[in-house]
């Protein structure tokens, strides 16, 4: 058996970081959904299940060191789960990533099931950095990633390298924060109804972790099976229809009396580039408001997280023409303040929308690894200031391409990100975030914004029973005089300056 498993090839380093959001795409994988994949043993056996193969060596061996490329450390840690009791209880297949456990009987209360590139690896452990030992060298010995180890100062976790102010949390939320992607309502009530559910994790019955489960009667509203088994492999549906004609033509005229409020009277290309990245208090806006509570999207959202949910931001992302504005690839999960991984967006284009115009490119399987760590990001014309590097290893690039009207939708931990707008067309849409209410918002960012201090509750008190989740108070004003404003930016963006005067006059 030692024998049979063999060190990872040596990849070579490049000399200089890509100039592409999008690399050279492997051979798409074998992935299959998780009511097709074995279940595997953990703790003191680990098993590589891809390509119809499968090896299974305990944990301490030196050949799994080495197949791994651990260092000393974490050799020592997965010596140390190796020496533990050979038959370990089989996980529950109902969820990817790390998670706790509250009642597990033998102590090895911290999990891990991961697949990469359809090896499927998992493991019960003591200790959370045990785990996440195990993760960091199954990822090395199933695709060799990263290409380079984090040196201490590079680690997502240190606090050397700085969470980015206006989009992330404080580095003291981390350590309560789970990393798991729940399949959806109904490929669990499928793996219910077959029996495949041993492992005692489904809804709350039995060994759940600590947060609870939004149970749905495990009928889709929106989505097909089909559907749903493409978004559990790969983490990411695209060209979902959501609006009509009418609809998507009133939507853009609205989107275009925001985009213009904002960018107007910018000085500056820079400066308009900017502004239309960004949208004062989103979820007040008529706008955001109507589409957040769109059936459709709704509809869609309660297939993925459940009947119980939150819309608790949205983002104006328009890229115009030239914008060099890059989003450097990421997991949203690691800058959310959440105590479980119950977050998606549903990206809707109010343009058509492809890879020429800088769309969303999404890493297929990428959300079933769990949290990836980041690095300082080499973009110089950027919002974030982390990236995830050497994402070519974690499985193919999909570009995202939609038609005006269309939708997609992806979880929390899907590894995405896009390029500058090269092209001479716009990229517009609108980003809708959504959480399951069965998960906590844990505190603060470092801004200061609370995920649950204001939210749109699409179901009323129903969304969020526990009250966790606060709904919005819609703010007062004189609805006349903003519409006012609103005429004056257009017009003052169309160039017709009496009116844009006449217009402010009658704002003030």
């Amino acid at each position: 058996l030692e024998e049979r498993v063999q060190p990872p090839p040596t990849l070579a380093h490049p000399s200089e970081p890509p100039t592409s959001m999008l690399p050279p795409s492997p051979p798409p994988s074998t992935l299959l959904p998780s009511s097709a994949v074995g279940r595997l043993c953990g703790g003191a056996v680990w098993r590589l299940c891809g390509g119809g193969a499968s090896s299974s060596v305990p944990a301490s061996s030196p050949s799994a060191a080495a197949a791994a490329g651990t260092s000393s450390v974490q050799g020592r840690v997965e010596s140390a789960a190796g020496a533990q009791e050979a038959e370990a209880p089989v996980l529950g297949a109902d969820r990817w990533g790390l998670w706790e456990e509250d009642n597990a009987s033998d102590g090895r209360r911290f999990c891990v099931r991961l697949c990469a590139r359809g090896e499927e690896v998992s493991g019960r452990f003591a200790c959370r950095e045990e785990a996440l030992a195990f993760q960091a060298s199954r990822l090395r010995a199933c695709v060799g990633w990263p290409r380079r180890p984090f040196d201490a100062d590079e680690a997502g976790a240190s606090s050397v390298v700085e969470r980015d102010p206006l989009w992330d949390h404080p580095e003291e939320l981390e350590p309560l924060k789970e990393y798991s992607f729940l399949l959806p309502p109904s490929a669990r009530a499928r793996q219910c109804a077959d029996g495949g559910n041993s492992g005692g994790t489904f809804g709350g019955s039995g060994g759940g972790g600590k947060s609870g489960r939004s149970e749905g009667d495990g009928v889709n509203r929106a989505l097909s099976m089909e559907q749903v088994d493409s978004f559990e492999v790969r983490g990411f549906l695209l060209g979902l229809p959501v609006l009509e004609p009418a609809e998507l033509e009133r939507a853009c005229t609205d989107f275009d009396l925001l985009l213009n409020e904002r960018t107007h009277r910018c000085p500056s290309d820079d400066a308009k580039f900017r502004a239309a990245h960004t949208l004062s208090r989103p979820l007040h806006q008529d706008l955001v408001a109507r589409l957040a509570q769109h059936e459709q999207v709704l509809a869609i959202v309660e297939d993925i997280l459940g009947p119980r949910f939150v819309c608790w931001s949205a983002h104006l992302f328009c890229k115009l023409p030239g914008d060099p504005t890059q989003h450097p690839w990421h997991q949203d999960a690691g800058f959310w303040p959440l105590s479980a991984s119950r977050a998606l967006t549903l990206w809707l284009a109010l343009d058509d929308v492809d890879a020429s115009n800088a769309g969303v490119t999404f890493v297929e399987g990428s959300h079933r690894l769990g949290r990836l760590p980041w690095q300082r990001t080499a973009a110089t014309h950027c919002l974030l200031t982390q990236e995830i590097p050497d994402v070519d290893l974690l499985g193919r690039a999909v570009p995202s391409v939609l038609r005006a009207g269309e939708a997609s939708v992806h979880c929390d931990l899907t590894v995405h990100g896009s390029a500058g707008n090269t092209s001479t067309r716009r990229r517009a849409g609108i980003a809708l975030r959504f959480v399951a209410t069965d998960a906590d918002c844990l505190g603060p960012m470092i801004n200061g914004y609370r995920m649950n201090g204001g939210c749109i509750l699409p179901r009323g008190r129903a969304s969020d029973p526990r009250g966790h989740w606060k709904a919005l108070k819609r703010r007062g004003g004189d609805n006349t005089a903003r519409a006012a404003r609103k005429a004056a930016a257009v017009a003052a963006a169309s160039g017709e300056l009496q009116q844009a005067a006449a217009a402010a006059a009658a704002a003030a």
